[in-house]
């Protein structure tokens, strides 16, 4: 079945089914929804959890493998499959088709995806999986809608402000949710009283000597080698949660890998910049003009494979230092080849 985002909650009263697919482009709302069916699989004995990245190397083969061996360790299972491209393939459609034949009842299978085109979603493999189980899409928050959805946001946090406010606040963030989220909770720090006024606004805003991920990223971008080990370092001395810092760069990676397919498709720059959603900002455009001559459509995706091993080093499933692996990560796309220690 279909489902909005704002459904979600009230479908899991009723209980857990047994697929969920979460899809879209703006990844930190499919995260958060993602962590919606988590939380809950959790509370009704999912202890054990298995996350499997959908790249290249990837066996489908594994899928049937869980489905005969899943009951023999656990009562309950989430099994979580990352699927970054929106498709699976051939082989991964036939895959999940056998899987949902006769899904194991103990195993909640979450999908999270990118964005899934309408072709896609008329194929047998995605028609079977919401027959049976949730299919959710998120969809991008524009700019003429970004204060309303701020302001919804601040309200859910328990803080008062107004629409000129959250006005001021997506201004700051240029489009991006992740900024606007990070602004949100900065100001949850800054007015326990959860008043917010302008002035405060203004003034947290304003504060531009703390190093934070989307900084990062424009130097990154920007080629600026030398200051990314200095950012990285401050950003973990700061304490800052290696996890926020992967959902800010996963973001930046994929939005710079669609524009790489657009432009090696034989799109013109200025116009793959202005159909992204939000649009490249005219300040930004040299610097991404710049990072996007600077590798091919095939590295770019080959940095979204770098992502996935700091995410499970961040996670304990790869024994790694995820900051070490994050500094090598930026310093490919900045343009310099690191020699990897791990």
């Amino acid at each position: 079945m279909r489902l909005r985002v704002e459904q979600i909650t009230g479908h899991l009263q009723q209980g857990l089914l047994a697929v969920y697919v979460i899809f879209g482009d703006e990844q930190m709302l499919v995260e958060e929804a993602s962590d919606v069916i988590r939380q809950y699989a959790r509370k009704l004995g999912a202890d054990d959890r298995q996350v499997w990245h959908v790249d290249g190397r990837f066996k489908w083969s594994e899928l049937q493998w869980q489905e005969q061996t899943m009951s023999l360790f656990a009562s309950q299972r989430l099994l979580e499959i990352r699927l970054p491209s929106g498709s699976p393939g051939k082989e991964g459609g036939e895959a999940l088709r056998r899987y949902i034949e006769n899904p194991p009842v103990d195993t909640t299978l979450l999908i999270i995806s990118g964005k899934i085109d309408a072709r896609s979603q008329k194929s047998k493999w995605f028609t079977e999986l919401d027959r049976i189980g949730v299919t959710m899409p998120i969809w991008p928050v524009d700019l003429a809608n970004l204060p309303r959805w701020i302001l919804q946001r601040m309200q859910q946090r328990g803080l008062k402000a107004n629409q000129q406010i959250a006005a001021l606040i997506a201004e700051r963030v240029e489009g991006n949710l992740f900024a606007a989220s990070q602004e949100i909770d900065k100001l949850q720090l800054l007015c326990p009283n959860g008043e917010v006024d302008e002035q405060t606004v203004l003034e947290s805003v304003a504060d531009n000597a703390r190093f934070d991920a989307f900084g990062l990223m424009d130097t990154v971008f920007s080629g600026q080698v030398a200051k990314i080990p200095r950012m990285i370092s401050r950003l973990k001395a700061e304490g800052v949660d290696i996890l926020a810092v992967f959902s800010a760069v996963t973001w930046a990676l994929h939005r710079a890998v669609n524009m790489a397919i657009q432009v090696e498709q034989g799109g013109r720059m200025d116009q793959v910049f202005a159909s992204q959603k939000p649009p490249i900002w005219d300040k930004h455009r040299p610097m991404m003009q710049q990072a996007l001559l600077r590798h091919n459509s095939q590295q770019w995706q080959a940095f979204l494979q770098q992502m996935a091993r700091i995410d499970q080093a961040a996670k304990g499933s790869l024994q790694a230092c995820p900051w070490s692996l994050l500094e090598q990560l930026c310093m490919h796309v900045a343009g310099i080849h690191v020699i990897s220690q791990h």
